[in-house]
């Protein structure tokens, strides 16, 4: 009977948490192509990804109520956006219709930035940058500001919470709320472990010479 011979187990590859910084995209935007440059723009305050933007409609836009949805996205849902003041002007001072492509070039729909995109960063002098990592910069600069990764997987799209945990480490107070939480220990108790190691902590000790210590074989000793 044949058998199926093992194969190696591969190891999940790491996401990718490229973003952009303030001057990087100013650069970024700077260096881009009329055309493109409202699609970065609103990429980067939206989260879209490349299709759902270039896919726009302008029956999912709602200037009135500030939203824009993406339609049957990647995860098979609609995604509704509300839109950030930049993203509204940039949408605002396009050829709005009440139907239609949103994003044109010479009055029919943009099917590909890829090229202009490569050219824009290499003009930007920007490295090892993707266009869909102008989502990640959207995502990342939503967990600094200290958004709770549960939301900021509702705004993006993402089914599962393992695609934001990336982003975790990004929060302003990430490591501070964790030795916050050390620090809450009770005080005698931490002091009493010192006492055990043979150290008298600083606030038993003051008013009072501290007893130097002395070298005895590999080991310093009071």
């Amino acid at each position: 009977m044949a058998t199926v011979p093992p194969f190696p187990k591969l190891k999940p590859s790491k996401g990718r948490s490229r973003w952009l910084t303030r001057a990087e995209e100013k650069r970024l935007l700077d260096s881009a192509t009329s055309h493109l440059r409202p699609i970065i723009a609103v990429a980067v305050d939206t989260g879209g990804r490349r299709g759902e933007l270039l896919g726009l409609d302008w029956r999912s836009v709602d200037l009135d109520r500030n939203t824009v949805t993406f339609l049957d996205t990647k995860n098979g849902e609609d995604r509704t956006v509300r839109l950030t003041d930049r993203a509204r002007r940039v949408l605002v001072g396009l050829d709005s219709q009440k139907m239609g492509p949103v994003f044109t070039y010479g009055g029919k729909s943009i099917l590909c930035v890829k090229g202009s995109f490569k050219s824009a960063c290499r003009r930007a002098g920007i490295d090892d940058f993707r266009f869909h990592d102008l989502r990640h910069t959207f995502a990342s600069r939503l967990v600094q500001k200290g958004i709770p990764l549960y939301e900021v997987m509702h705004l993006t799209g993402h089914k599962s919470f393992e695609m934001v945990q990336r982003y975790a480490h990004l929060g302003p107070d990430y490591q501070d709320r964790a030795i916050a939480a050390l620090n809450d220990d009770d005080q005698d108790v931490v002091e009493n472990q010192w006492h055990d190691l043979g150290t008298v902590a600083s606030s038993r000790t003051q008013g009072s010479q501290a007893k130097p210590l002395k070298r005895n074989g590999a080991a310093w000793v009071t």
